[in-house]
């Protein structure tokens, strides 16, 4: 009986294993996680700063405002997507279903685009 229990109290060693994978040696797999977090803050931080800039301004035109918005909104997407949903290793299984999705997705969004850069006349939205 107390052959059992001394084998139960004392860890399995196997010195082939021992050295392979050390107690310290996770930080090379945390870091690149750390480092897009850190990021996504930085670039929150950026958001919120051009909100308060009026690129209208000192570019010209209307909605640049929107635009830049978008495009710092979208690089923090691809971060998030790449990164912390494990896009950036997948194969062409999951990267065919995105890409149509993308494709139809930019299609709905030219299509709301036109719907405003040619209005039909004499609704009730054109003329407000």
């Amino acid at each position: 009986m107390s052959d059992h229990s001394a084998q139960a109290q004392a860890p399995a060693e196997n010195p082939a294993h021992a050295g392979a994978h050390a107690h310290g040696d996770y930080w090379h797999h945390v870091r690149p996680y750390i480092l897009v977090g850190a990021a996504l803050f930085v670039l929150t931080g950026v958001t919120v700063w051009l909100s308060y800039v009026n690129f209208d301004d000192w570019i010209g035109g209307h909605g640049n405002n929107i635009k830049i918005g978008l495009a710092v909104a979208t690089f923090k997407v691809c971060l998030v997507g790449a990164w912390f949903m494990h896009l950036k290793m997948e194969k062409g299984t999951i990267w065919r279903p995105l890409c149509f999705t993308f494709f139809f997705c930019l299609g709905l969004f030219l299509l709301c685009l036109l719907a405003f850069t040619d209005p039909i006349p004499f609704t009730s939205h054109v003329t407000h």
